[in-house]
């Protein structure tokens, strides 16, 4: 019986062990160097959310009567021009930024044709597909973009 103990007892401490073990060695950090975007990008995220939390925290003392009005108004107004300066900073590390920009400029540019053509169409027939639509109508049936601006 005391040989059975003493295996169910190394059973229950091999289970323990595993059990603690495991999400430890999961969340041990990778071997892969970071580059120094990526070191620059958490650093500034770090930044962001303890401006974001000093934010809340300053509403929650202002709406709890612990900062008077002026007070408030000096410190949100300093935390927000903080926030603004992290948020550009992140803008100009991260990568998509610039796709981004051009993206919605080459957006604009599409949408600019369209609008001005379309103001000149006062027969109710569709720019692109020729299609005639009805009056009160805000997209074209049958290609779909917009018919008249917004």
């Amino acid at each position: 019986m005391a040989a059975l103990d003493i295996a169910i007892l190394v059973v229950i401490a091999l289970c323990v062990v595993i059990g603690v073990g495991e999400p430890l060695l999961r969340q041990a950090p990778s071997a892969l160097p970071r580059t120094a975007d990526e070191q620059a990008t958490e650093r500034l995220m770090l930044q962001k959310d303890m401006v974001y939390g000093a934010i809340r925290d300053l509403d929650f003392d202002f709406q709890t009567d612990k900062v008077d009005q002026d007070d408030y108004t000096a410190l949100r107004q300093q935390l927000e021009r903080d926030a603004v300066h992290i948020l550009r900073q992140l803008d100009t590390v991260d990568p998509f930024v610039e796709l981004e920009q051009l993206i919605e400029q080459q957006v604009r540019v599409l949408r600019q044709p369209l609008v001005a053509s379309v103001s000149a169409a006062d027969d109710h027939v569709c720019a692109h597909c020729r299609t005639p639509y009805a009056p009160d109508a805000l997209y074209c049936p049958s290609c779909g973009p917009t018919l008249r601006p917004l």
